[in-house]
């Protein structure tokens, strides 16, 4: 079976790396290659994310670090 997906530029990089981790899915031809971005820039661009970034880095300059780990 064949399968063509349309995926926003700003999701490619996520979706590829999500197929190639499937071992039933095998991707032929050239990959599009997606725009390296600035997380830093994405993360502004929403004024939620903006002020939980702020808060992050406050945080940080502060000495109060959080370590989050999943588990496999």
């Amino acid at each position: 079976m064949r399968i063509t997906l349309e995926v926003p530029e700003h999701r490619a990089a996520f979706m590829l790396e999500l197929l190639r981790s499937l071992p039933f899915v095998k991707l032929r031809g050239q990959a599009a290659k997606a725009d390296a971005r600035d997380e830093t820039a994405h993360l502004l661009s929403s004024p939620a994310n903006a002020a939980r970034l702020r808060a992050a880095l406050e945080r940080d300059r502060l000495g109060q670090h959080e370590t989050h780990s999943l588990s496999k």
